[in-house]
C-alpha cells in the first residue's frame, strides 16, 4: 500500500501529459498478498471479497485479474486467493496492489524474472489500459519499488528522488473513517473534468501541485510543524475537484480530529472515504490510530512452495 503526502491527483495522464506532474509518497509495511496454485480440474478459481469460479479467466468479474492473467496467458487451471491487511476500496492504493502482487506471482510461476521496471509498466498498463482503471500512476510504482520517493511526470516517468521522511513519521496518524468510497466514479469524473478544461479542477490541481513542492520543502528543512497547515490547505483544496470527495460525516471526523490534536489533515486516496492521515504535534485524542512504517522493499515472493521442496 502508500501514503500520499502531496500531489496526488496530477499524476493522472490527463493532466501531467499537459501540465506535468509530482508527487511525494511512500510506500507502507501494509500489504495484499496472493497465493496461487494450479486446479486440478482447470477451471479458475478466484477468492477476495467475492468467490469466482469460471471456465476461462476472460469470465472472471474482476476485469484486473482477468487482465493479468490474459496477458500472462493463464487462462485455466489456476486459483488464486488474495487477502489484505487493510479494508477493501480504503484509499492506500490497494487494487493496484493485489494488480503487482498478482503479476509478481505469474511471473514467479512462470519463471521470468522479476524485473521491477517491467512488473510496474505491466500493471500500468494492466490496470489503467486493458482493464480501463480510472486514475494515475503512483499506485503501481509504490507497490512495485517500494520506499519513499519525490516523482517528477512529463511525458512519462522522468525523475524518482529519495526523500527522507523518518522524522515526519512520528507525527503522522492515520484514521480509519470506516466508509468505503467510491474511487472509480471520483477517477472518472477526475479525468472527464481534466480533459473537457474544467477551470475548478484544473486550478484545484495546479494548487495540488504548488503544495507538493511546500511540503516537500518542508521536510527537507526540517520544518515539520508547518506541514499541518498544509495539510489543511491540500484537504480544503481537493474537495474543489467534486462533490464525492467529502461528506457530512467525512468533514465530522476531520473536525473532532483538529479539535483533539492534529493542526491538519488530508483523506488518502481520491476520496469518498478510506483513511484521514493527519499531522499531530504531540498527541492525537480520542481516535483509534492505525500504526504504519515505510516499506523499502516492494513487491516480493515471501513462499515458494517448490524452493521449500
Amino acid at each position: 500500500m502508500r501514503i500520499a503526502l502531496g500531489g496526488g491527483g496530477t499524476d493522472f495522464p490527463s493532466y501531467y501529459l499537459k501540465y506535468g506532474g509530482n508527487i511525494l509518497s511512500f510506500a507502507m509495511d501494509k500489504y495484499v498478498y496472493v497465493f496461487m496454485h494450479d486446479t486440478i480440474d482447470g477451471k479458475v478459481r478466484l477468492k477476495y471479497s467475492k468467490n469466482e469460479v469460471v471456465e476461462h479467466a476472460d469470465l472472471l468479474e474482476n476485469r484486473v485479474a482477468a487482465e493479468t492473467l490474459k496477458a500472462y496467458e493463464v487462462q485455466e487451471g489456476v486459483e488464486i486467493a488474495t487477502f489484505s491487511d487493510v479494508p477493501e476500496s480504503s484509499g492506500l492504493g490497494g487494487s493496484s496492489a493485489f494488480c503487482v502482487a498478482l503479476i509478481t506471482a505469474l511471473r514467479h510461476k512462470l519463471g521470468i524474472p522479476l524485473n521491477k521496471r517491467e512488473i510496474y509498466k505491466s500493471a500500468y498498463d494492466i490496470e489503467r489500459v486493458k482493464a480501463k482503471q480510472p486514475g494515475g500512476i503512483q499506485d503501481q510504482l509504490f507497490a512495485t519499488f517500494g520506499g519513499s520517493w519525490s516523482v517528477t511526470l512529463g511525458t512519462g516517468l522522468e525523475q524518482m528522488e529519495t526523500v527522507d521522511v523518518s522524522r515526519l513519521l512520528p507525527k503522522l496518524k492515520l484514521v480509519y473513517t470506516g466508509i468505503t468510497r467510491t474511487s472509480l466514479e471520483i477517477a472518472a469524473s477526475q479525468t472527464k473534468d481534466t480533459e473537457s478544461g474544467n477551470s475548478d479542477v484544473i486550478q484545484s490541481l495546479h494548487r495540488t501541485r504548488e503544495l507538493w513542492r511546500a511540503i516537500r520543502q518542508c521536510i527537507i528543512d526540517g520544518n515539520l510543524d508547518d506541514i499541518g497547515e498544509m495539510f489543511h490547505t491540500h484537504w480544503l483544496n481537493k474537495k474543489r475537484r467534486s462533490k464525492l470527495i467529502s461528506s457530512a460525516e467525512l468533514d465530522n471526523i476531520y473536525e473532532r480530529a483538529l479539535k483533539n490534536g492534529a493542526t491538519g489533515g488530508k483523506l488518502i486516496g481520491l476520496g469518498g472515504g478510506g483513511y484521514f492521515l493527519f499531522y499531530v504535534p504531540s498527541k492525537l485524542r480520542n481516535f483509534k490510530t492505525v500504526p504504519f512504517d515505510i516499506d523499502w522493499e516492494g513487491c516480493k515472493v515471501i513462499y515458494s512452495s517448490e524452493e521449500a521442496r
